[in-house]
């Protein structure tokens, strides 16, 4: 498996696109093309839903011209990038087979351009969904897929679901992510969030928003603890940076990221300065 030819997807979608003259059209466009095939992978048929699931991620939008970012990116052939990462990691790791499914990033979300860097992933079981600029860099893409790999490699070895998944292991498993990053890329291209909060951290953001909820199930649940939640006063990134923070300050620092790929993160937190 490995990177599907979403550029086969892309050519087909400008042509059809250009055609569509109303902006239902393009939106029709854009499902048939695009969100269909798609809506295999997530094994729904509510095609409607899960468009406007992939437009909140990260997917560009129907109303958004991608005619000369396509161009661009026949250039850039960032296919071929990414599948020479996944060989790598997949050898290394040991890791399963997923589908890796490589298309634009909305021009249309400010959250996604200065707090990720104009690029996201998303992982789901066996598939991995990229959201990328033809403009994003050999290292941004390979960093990229090195995060949700990891994922999935991380998945496949603690067999956690979604609904069993404690908000421990949610922030560990993305501090992990981010640990393999540094250790293949470099720590030059981990996520600004792994030392967002190196020079002013307080602890109280832990022992209020962190540590009461560390056994809370669901990563739906997660999320206002990981992003954060302004309107609650919980910091932007908190768990995140506290994820990384944990495998970062762990004894077992010391093994790579394939060793500590099934570790638990409960083993994990046990050895960090957070126990």
């Amino acid at each position: 498996m490995g990177v599907v030819r979403t550029d086969k997807w892309l050519e087909a979608y400008t042509v059809k696109w250009n055609q569509a003259m109303t902006l239902q059209e393009k939106i029709e466009c854009q499902r048939d093309v695009i969100i269909q095939p798609l809506s295999e992978v997530f094994k729904t048929k509510d095609v409607i839903g899960l468009h406007q699931y992939l437009m909140q991620m990260g997917l560009f939008h129907p109303e958004q011209s991608i005619d000369l970012e396509y161009e661009q990116w026949k250039e850039s052939v960032p296919w071929f990038i990414i599948q020479k990462q996944f060989n790598k990691l997949k050898e290394k790791w040991n890791g399963p087979d997923v589908k890796i499914y490589v298309l634009p990033l909305t021009d249309q979300n400010q959250f996604l351009e200065t707090q990720l860097g104009s690029k996201t992933g998303l992982t789901i079981d066996k598939a991995i969904l990229l959201f990328i600029r033809a403009s994003t860099s050999v290292t941004d893409l390979q960093a990229l897929i090195t995060h949700e790999y990891h994922h999935v490699c991380r998945l496949a070895s603690t067999k956690q679901s979604e609904q069993s998944m404690e908000l421990l292991e949610s922030m560990v498993m993305e501090g992990l992510a981010e640990f393999a990053v540094k250790e293949e890329i470099g720590v030059e291209a981990c996520a600004s969030w792994t030392n967002r909060y190196d020079k002013y951290w307080k602890d109280h953001w832990y022992t209020r928003w962190i540590k009461p909820n560390l056994n809370l199930k669901g990563r739906v649940n997660h999320i206002p603890f990981l992003y954060g939640d302004e309107a609650n006063g919980i910091p932007l990134w908190l768990g995140y940076y506290t994820g990384f923070q944990i495998v970062k300050t762990s004894v077992s620092l010391k093994e790579s990221a394939t060793e500590l790929m099934s570790i638990s993160a409960r083993d994990i937190y046990g050895q960090s300065k957070f126990k």
